[in-house]
């Protein structure tokens, strides 16, 4: 699964997904802080990624896919937990024009 993590994705997040080698990249690395969530998914959806966020914002638009984090706190490791199950069960296929909250009950 591709990821891209919008700007209020915590560094630990980002960092162990890529660690332990999923296609992740950051909204400020691609794009820039601040850009609209609507381009957001547009670039999601060009480049074949799903959005990782805890902007609920995102719930409801139109998108290629939303893995939504429900607690900014949650440890890196249970996120990533969460990441590779909802991978074991998903084709990124599937996922597109879902939310899946993460990791409610996916660690």
């Amino acid at each position: 699964m591709r990821i891209i993590c919008d700007e209020n994705v915590r560094t630990g997040i980002f960092a162990i997904l890529g660690q332990e080698g999923h296609d992740t990249v950051r909204v400020q690395d691609e794009l820039e802080l601040g850009f609209d969530d609507g381009d957001i998914v547009e670039y999601a959806c060009e480049t074949g990624r799903v959005v990782l966020t805890n902007d609920d914002d995102f719930l409801g638009m139109d998108h290629c896919g939303v893995l939504f984090l429900d607690e900014q706190r949650t440890p890196p490791r249970e996120v990533l937990e969460a990441v590779e199950l909802v991978e074991l069960y998903y084709d990124t296929t599937e996922i597109h024009g879902g939310e899946i909250h993460v990791p409610d009950g996916w660690t």
